[in-house]
C-alpha cells in the first residue's frame, strides 16, 4: 500500500493519547482542552482575515457542536460578497451573541463515545434554509447516542 511507519514516533500499548488536536481513551473522544482554551481566549475579530482563522478553528471541532451551523451564521454572513482580507467587520448585537455561544458550546462539550458493533445503528439526515446534516447514532439500552 505504499504506507511507511517510523517506530520512534509510534506509541503502543498505552491507554489514553493526545492525537491530532483530540484526547482519545476507552470511553471515547473529545477536543484537547488546550485548544478548547486558546479558541476561549481568541479575541474578537477586527478584519475578516481574523474571522476566517476563528472560524476555521471552531470548524475544526464542529462534530462536538450540536447545530454549529445555526450558531455560526451571523459570522458567516460578514463573509459573504467580501473580497479583501483587511475588510473591517461591523459587528451587531447577533454576532456578538453567535461569537459568545459558539465559544461556550464548545468549553461545554460532550465526550464522543466510540461506536458499539452489537448496537443498532441509523443514520439521520437533515437539511434547512441555513444548513444541511447527518449523524450516524445508536441506539443503546433505549438511548439514542449520537
Amino acid at each position: 500500500f505504499g504506507v511507511t511507519i517510523n517506530v520512534q514516533k509510534c506509541t503502543f500499548g498505552v491507554s489514553e493519547l493526545d492525537f491530532l488536536g483530540h484526547h482519545l481513551n476507552k470511553d471515547g473522544i473529545q477536543p484537547l482542552s488546550s485548544k478548547v482554551q486558546a479558541i476561549q481566549d481568541f479575541p474578537r475579530a477586527t478584519n475578516v482575515r481574523q474571522l476566517r482563522e476563528f472560524l476555521g478553528l471552531i470548524n475544526f471541532y464542529r462534530r462536538f457542536l450540536p447545530g454549529c451551523a445555526a450558531v455560526l451564521r451571523p459570522l458567516n454572513a460578514f463573509l459573504a460578497g467580501v473580497k479583501a482580507k483587511t475588510s473591517p467587520l461591523a459587528w451587531n448585537p447577533a454576532a456578538e451573541e453567535a461569537f459568545a455561544k459558539i465559544k461556550n458550546q464548545l468549553a461545554n462539550v460532550v465526550l464522543l463515545t466510540h461506536p458499539r458493533s452489537d448496537a443498532q445503528t441509523s443514520i439521520m439526515v437533515d437539511a434547512s434554509d441555513t444548513a444541511i446534516g447527518a449523524v450516524c447514532q445508536q441506539l443503546i439500552d433505549t438511548t439514542r447516542v449520537v
